[in-house]
């Protein structure tokens, strides 16, 4: 169905000074001309801001009023509860960071690589509360451009009221749902392996002195395997923190640390997993306008169109291909952040899980679910972003079947903006985020694993021959 320019198109005009010389369509002064058509159709905004709720009050997205509809009511204050959160947060990663940092300088050597499962302890404490600190301060600072951010984004989308809003509702509710339900779950086997009582694993075999030797002979803390919550605190932070502690006995335990890491280690779960959800709804939602786009142009194939007209769809790409960019600079540290950290996990994963074969059957489960599961995840943020940039390339073959009866200026422009644009989002401008993008990373990681199963086979000593000379 061909959308209806007339009026509207006048209407449209009107708002951006279209017989003036004027700006971009985006910028300050399309976002003062908004609050008059702040109720034309459900944005992004409308279908994100409860999971943005979700994020603000467990200290990883510090923005206040984003539950508001009206995104002129959203802002960002140092001394918010939610700020002052993350910040509390923040100082908690960064204590335990520097402590599992200082371990790991410590034990990081030739016998944690060549031990089964000793790269994995050695450092998955460092990275996981490293990558913890990092993701906050940026989210931190992204929620200080959050809100100029989203007024830009909304403006776009009254600009594109006129082709209808995008359904991202039920998109939003499915992504969240299932990537936020299978990483508790993940979470939650972890730590029920980890802390049911009389688990057989020992603690002295998860952790090394400082000369790199296991600390089995030294003696033994009796862990408290009640039932009772304190009991849980007590085996959670001894059987997965045990580098927090500095007594190789752990007697230096105490019931309050051990809450406060519980804490912390479920706030640093939930961003690790946000980090991922937010660059894949960020990526439906662009992805959406564009395909909007899309369905317009390829309901007017063949069709005779006026300059103005053909000026309408030009302007519309701009805008949304200025969008791409200016979200991308916001977001791209993220991006390489997400990526590095799973590609980090995946490979931790898959060597603990060749490793696990001799463990119980129930653990060996366990590492093939959550190594599944990062598999998926990432797989899941790579295609959803690389969407954007197939769904812009799908409008230069519209372009095509322009009649050259109406091939004008506008046209030739259109075309010429279309073939010479790359819309995508990247990482730090080093990569950009397609579907190709995806096999490089399962190269990487194929190549890691090799390097860490080689590092793990047995050297054979050298035999010395004794003879008499």
């Amino acid at each position: 169905m061909q959308p209806h320019f007339g009026k509207r198109v006048n209407t449209i005009s009107e708002m951006l000074n279209f017989q003036k010389p004027r700006k971009n369509m985006v910028g300050p002064a399309w976002n003062k001309m908004i609050p008059r058509y702040e109720n034309d159709g459900r944005g992004m905004h409308h279908y994100f801001r409860w999971v943005l709720l979700w994020a603000s009050c467990a200290g990883v997205f510090p923005v206040s009023g984003v539950h508001h509809e009206n995104v002129f009511k959203l802002s960002f204050s140092w001394l918010s509860p939610f700020t002052v959160y993350s910040v509390a947060l923040l100082t908690g990663y960064a204590t335990i960071e520097i402590i599992s940092l200082d371990y790991t300088i410590r034990n990081l050597n030739e016998d944690s690589l060549t031990a089964k499962g000793g790269l994995k302890k050695a450092t998955s404490g460092s990275i996981f509360y490293g990558n913890a600190c990092i993701a906050t301060c940026l989210f931190i600072s992204l929620a200080r451009r959050w809100p100029g951010l989203v007024r830009e984004w909304r403006g776009v989308e009254i600009s594109m009221a006129r082709f209808g809003s995008p359904k991202l509702g039920w998109r939003f509710a499915m992504c969240t749902i299932l990537l936020m339900g299978l990483a508790f779950t993940e979470h939650g086997l972890h730590n029920w392996l980890n802390t049911r009582p009389g688990s057989k694993d020992d603690i002295a075999a998860m952790s090394f002195n400082s000369t790199g030797e296991s600390a089995e002979n030294d003696a033994p803390h009796l862990i408290d395997q009640s039932l009772t919550f304190k009991g849980y605190l007590e085996r959670f932070a001894l059987k997965t923190h045990w580098y927090l502690f500095t007594s190789l006995d752990f007697r230096d335990y105490h019931p309050i640390k051990g809450f406060i890491v519980m804490w912390l280690s479920l706030s640093a779960t939930f961003l690790w997993n946000f980090t991922d959800l937010f660059i894949m709804l960020v990526s439906t939602a662009l992805a959406a306008q564009f395909k909007q786009l899309t369905v317009a142009l390829r309901g007017i194939r063949g069709k005779m169109l006026s300059m103005v007209e053909w000026r309408e769809y030009r302007e519309t790409y701009t805008s949304l291909t200025h969008l791409v960019k200016t979200v991308d600079e916001n977001i791209n540290t993220i991006i390489t952040l997400s990526v590095a950290g799973n590609v980090y996990f995946i490979c931790a994963q898959l060597i603990t899980e060749i490793d696990s074969i001799t463990h119980s059957y129930f653990r060996t489960l366990f590492y093939l679910y959550s190594f599944l599961f990062l598999v998926f995840r990432t797989t899941a943020v790579v295609m959803l972003a690389a969407e954007i940039h197939d769904e812009s390339s799908k409008i230069v073959p519209e372009l095509f079947f322009c009649p050259y009866q109406s091939y004008c200026l506008e046209t030739q422009r259109f075309l010429q903006e279309a073939t010479s644009d790359y819309v995508s989002l990247t990482g730090l401008n080093m990569f950009s985020v397609t579907r190709n993008f995806l096999l490089g990373i399962v190269g990487a990681i194929l190549t890691y694993e090799i390097v860490l199963i080689q590092l793990q086979q047995p050297k054979e000593k050298p035999v010395v021959v004794m003879g008499n000379f």
